[in-house]
């Protein structure tokens, strides 16, 4: 009843939309609700997962790539926590 399946596309797309223009942002590859948003350098990835500590942000990378961070929110995100996240990550990005 509460169409979650059915907002995924949406929530993902608006992660995508708000942090695309960051300048440290070089791509985002997007599934659904699962993101890496690619930074380009894993010095920036390793500082940018202890800025997200500090932050209350809990990512990590993957094992094949140590340049983008993993964004894997729960299905039942909603849009205002999707918008306050995407602050988070811009005042981080931003800390780089």
């Amino acid at each position: 009843n509460n169409n979650i399946v059915e907002s995924v596309e949406r929530k993902g797309a608006m992660f995508e939309e708000r942090l695309k223009d960051h300048s440290k942002v070089l791509e985002i590859r997007r599934s659904g609700l699962l993101l890496a948003v690619e930074l380009g350098k894993s010095e920036y990835l390793y500082r940018l997962i202890e800025i997200f500590k500090e932050e209350g942000i809990m990512s990590d990378w993957f094992l094949y790539c140590d340049t983008a961070f993993r964004i894997s929110p729960p299905l039942t995100i909603s849009e205002a926590e999707i918008a306050e996240c995407c602050e988070i990550i811009h005042r981080s990005l931003d800390r780089l």
